[in-house]
């Protein structure tokens, strides 16, 4: 029988809900008037000393619900051990498991795997904040449920969940049988209906959060698809059609306050201004945001996808919230780590102490969460202060004399050249005239233009639009600024193919420029000096580097 299509009432979660054979293959066996389950000598021999393998063997043989039929009733009557069957590796076998038997649906489900640092940082955060009923929202087999009873200790777990206060929401009924017999076990608790299990579809209009609730979520990360009838349409669902957004707009409705990782694209992405509205709307918090190189926030193994990496990958940001008066995020820069640095990196004081002072809202003129680090934020205010004009006024709809190319990936750095490269990714520019020409080519090769990539993108490539729309404080240079440009412009523009470096990028050469630091110094210096600005230049250096410390 498919334990699938059996929907157990909340709180009322037993392995009789999966099950109608009085024997059951696997080794189990039940008796219907004490609801007692037993395992035969052959089973509880080999669970007292399971493998990897004999998991693996298990699958096979018996397929994923009656595995874990076993795994639930062996741990619920005598715990985990200490080999391969942990309470603590049941995230890792059932993502096993999914892969080995439902690679499309798990690949459908958008869902990554929470590292056991990712998931420690947020309980740290999770533990801080207001809330009488704990809710994990799409607790999966409970990994970071776990991981925050763990960090408040045995005692307060213990009166929360017997309090009737921990709320376990989750679509996929093994998983959540999992996680719940992952507690009870862990915690010693024989009340089968003392934790509240909803099971169903948390976007569905039917199902809500209870009063005085704080969540913890790691959400999907997909495109909406399939039947959504029972959800409300809201335009956070219409603009963005992803799912993680509009989990997050629920939570933000109903929740007291929340602690969630999702990518980091709603930031500052164009189709998540409705979500950035909502939150702003509802209350206040911060936000973390890391790259995914050099180091990945989800590193650790994935099972079944269909390439050959072995490392989740994504850009992530995780989400501080409280509901009240005070409206507004601190947003922190786009984190970038070295592996080595995580130990030292995922921890909240370290975190909180790059965040910008100011909250930051948005409205239809200031639409986007700008991600600056405390350090940088008078230089980026400034900057805007300065900048009557964008890159959009300095350039020509069409061709002209005075041609710029910019490489359109930019991991580290932004350059421009007035040659041609051999690439396939750039975007090319025609300045207005020879003044506008002299000051965007050295721009483009300061630090400036890549900062404004790291501010409201950093993903993957420099779109057209955001290029445009790079403010530039052009009205306030004086005379002697315009000498400078054009005598650095041109300097630079004789050595370019001094300085053309080569790469192989799917069998083809992409060129690129790399000019010496010192000229992008020698820019950033000038800028500071008509922002009027007391930094060294050194301070913007931070911007370029591949590691957090």
């Amino acid at each position: 029988m498919s334990t699938t299509n059996k929907i157990p009432k909340s709180g009322q979660m037993t392995l009789l809900d999966y099950m109608d054979e009085k024997e059951i293959p696997g080794g189990l066996s039940q008796d219907r008037k004490s609801h007692k389950i037993t395992l035969n000598k052959k089973a509880l021999h080999v669970l007292k000393k399971y493998t990897k393998e004999d998991y693996l063997a298990d699958l096979d043989e018996l397929g994923i619900e009656k595995t874990w039929d076993r795994i639930c009733s062996y741990v619920m009557q005598y715990g985990d051990n200490s080999g391969f069957l942990q309470i603590d590796r049941f995230g890792e076998m059932y993502e096993i498991a999914l892969a080995l038997i439902d690679k499309e649906g798990k690949k459908r489900s958008g869902q990554y795997y929470t590292p056991e640092d990712v998931t420690a940082l947020m309980n740290r955060w999770f533990m801080q904040i207001p809330g009488e009923n704990v809710c994990d929202v799409g607790c999966g087999t409970g990994c970071l449920i776990l991981k925050y009873l763990e960090l408040i200790g045995e005692k307060k777990a213990l009166e929360m969940i017997l309090g009737g206060h921990l709320y376990l929401y989750e679509s996929d009924p093994l998983a959540l049988r999992i996680c719940h017999c992952a507690i009870r076990a862990r915690y010693e608790i024989e009340d089968e209906g003392v934790i509240h299990c909803i099971l169903g579809d948390f976007l569905s209009s039917k199902i809500h959060l209870p009063q005085d609730a704080k969540v913890i979520i790691n959400p999907p990360y997909a495109a909406i698809k399939g039947n959504t009838d029972e959800w409300e349409k809201t335009a956070v669902y219409k603009e963005s059609m992803e799912l993680y957004a509009v989990f997050m707009e629920k939570i933000f409705k109903e929740a007291h306050s929340a602690v969630i990782i999702t990518p980091f694209s709603f930031v500052s992405g164009t189709k998540f201004y409705q979500l950035r509205k909502c939150m702003c709307e509802q209350g206040s918090g911060f936000i973390v945001s890391f790259d995914n190189v050099p180091g990945n926030i989800f590193c650790g193994r994935k099972h079944g996808i269909f390439n050959s990496n072995t490392a989740n990958s994504g850009r992530a940001a995780i989400t501080v919230f409280r509901k009240g008066r005070k409206k507004g995020y601190r947003v922190s820069p786009l984190i970038r780590f070295k592996n080595e640095e995580r130990e030292n990196l995922l921890k909240p004081r370290v975190l909180e102490s790059i965040l910008p002072k100011n909250y930051q809202t948005v409205n239809e003129e200031k639409t986007r969460f700008a991600k600056v680090s405390m350090q940088m934020e008078g230089i980026y205010d400034t900057w805007m202060q300065y900048s009557q004009k964008t890159i959009a006024d300095l350039a020509l709809t069409g061709e002209g004399e005075y041609r710029l190319e910019i490489p359109n990936t930019c991991r580290y750095f932004t350059t421009a050249s007035a040659g041609k490269l051999k690439r396939a990714g750039s975007i090319v520019l025609h300045a207005k005239d020879k003044d506008s020409y002299d000051f965007l080519y050295c721009f483009a090769n300061s630090s400036f233009l890549y900062w404004w990539w790291r501010i409201y993108d950093g993903a993957i490539t420099y779109s057209l639009k955001l290029l445009l729309s790079v403010p530039l404080p052009y009205d306030a240079l004086t005379a002697q600024d315009r000498v400078f440009f054009e005598e650095t412009r041109s300097e630079m523009e004789q050595k370019e193919r001094d300085y053309i470096i080569k790469k192989k990028n799917a069998g083809e050469v992409q060129e690129n420029v790399k000019f010496p630091e010192l000229y992008r110094k020698k820019i950033n210096e000038r800028i500071l000096q008509i922002l009027k600005r007391e930094e060294d230049a050194s301070v913007l250096e931070t911007i370029h580097q591949n590691h957090f410390f």
